[in-house]
């Protein structure tokens, strides 16, 4: 399966540090891209990579972020702990 994004130099990815979830610690991750019609989003979460919300984003673009997630989990987790740790001891 391969899919390709539309303006893929255009899509921006933020997340947050851990977060409390019903099964465990959790990551919020958003994709967004501006378009001529708005703002395309989707918000996933990891480790389960579900899709939360999404706009803009075809299925094949969807599936497209859940396998880019899965590869980049290990550093995204890292990541985020790392923001817990800052947020932490800068308060």
């Amino acid at each position: 399966m391969n899919y390709t994004f539309r303006d893929p130099d255009k899509l921006t990815m933020t997340y947050t540090g851990l977060l409390p979830g019903k099964k465990g610690k959790v990551i919020h991750v958003s994709f967004e891209r501006k378009t001529e019609r708005g703002t395309d989003y989707a918000e996933l979460i990891l480790p389960s990579r579900k899709i939360l919300h999404s706009k803009g984003f075809d299925e094949g673009e969807l599936a497209q972020l859940q396998l880019y997630l899965k590869g980049q989990e290990k550093e995204i987790i890292k990541n985020a702990k790392q923001l817990n740790h800052d947020l932490l001891f800068k308060l």
